[in-house]
């Protein structure tokens, strides 16, 4: 029986819960799992990623409405508490939606943009309720759209409005099926735009634009070689693989139903922690 050798394949690896890294703190919460992560700087160059912490939240189905509403309050819990942890909560910020618009699979940040609930012009007004924080957002869309580099796009736009700190959302890639639509990441060391699809584009951090920015993914999509890994290594797909298997991306059939739920509960789930708010005054 013909096996495929992956070992020497360069899949990408956006989740920190993807690797193999045991010194993880683990809790639940309303059977929705939490890990959290801090990488120091040797640690973060053996696993090849950005030092700084990295919080996964793991669910079973946003798509059903008690386990989303139960998401959001953890998902916001844990990024006002990252905020406050870093001294930034109430703070200026400019909340970013990465990606494609016209992609369905790569569209979470545009898709989670339209319900992010502004302020910035209200403060520049003096017309703002002491419940709210100074917020702006921006969807840049993609290089081969624009012709210019999202990182180049949003420095601009800091360098004008000046805030505190980015929130940025992107979709990721998994090198697992079974983590696909059901963990969201939320980490301080930045992210590369682009890299879920295989599209990287230049680095956004604290190093790169001067400010601490805020990443927060959601993985849609799975390498061509990690469908082979897991279903396929009893079969001859070298011809397919060749040459071609890094280009191909895989998400489910129903991924444009489920993004609709996943950005508007990273929509709420940032709202409620950027601003002073309850379900009741959304």
């Amino acid at each position: 029986m013909h096996r495929v050798n992956l070992e020497k394949e360069n899949i990408r690896c956006d989740l920190i819960s993807d690797l193999n890294y045991e010194s993880k703190k683990r809790e639940t919460k309303d059977n929705i799992k939490i890990e959290k992560l801090t990488l120091s700087g040797n640690d973060a160059k053996k696993l090849n990623k950005s030092k700084g912490k990295y919080i996964s939240i793991f669910f079973d189905d946003v798509t059903d409405t008690s386990m989303r509403n139960k998401v959001i309050e953890v998902v916001s819990s844990e990024l006002k508490s990252l905020l406050i942890e870093k001294k930034l909560y109430g703070k200026p910020s400019l909340v970013v939606g990465l990606g494609n618009p016209l992609s369905t699979p790569d569209s979470l940040g545009p898709k989670t943009i339209d319900n992010i609930i502004t302020t910035r012009h209200l403060f520049e007004l003096n017309d703002v309720d002491k419940n709210y924080s100074s917020v702006a957002k921006l969807t840049p869309s993609v290089y081969a759209t624009t012709g210019i580099e999202t990182k180049d796009i949003i420095k601009g736009v800091v360098n004008e409005i000046n805030p505190s700190f980015l929130i940025v959302i992107d979709a990721l890639s998994s090198t697992s099926i079974k983590k696909l639509n059901k963990v969201i990441q939320i980490t301080d060391s930045g992210i590369d735009p682009g890299s879920g699809v295989g599209n990287q584009r230049k680095e956004l951090s604290k190093e790169t634009l001067g400010l601490d920015v805020i990443a927060i993914g959601i993985p849609t999509v799975v390498n061509l070689h990690t469908i082979v890994k897991d279903f396929l290594n009893e079969y001859n797909v070298d011809d397919i693989l060749k040459d071609k298997g890094n280009n191909f991306m895989v998400t489910p059939k129903e991924i444009d139903f489920v993004i609709e739920k996943l950005s508007l509960t990273l929509s709420k789930a940032i709202n409620y922690a950027l601003h002073n708010m309850t379900k009741n005054n959304t």
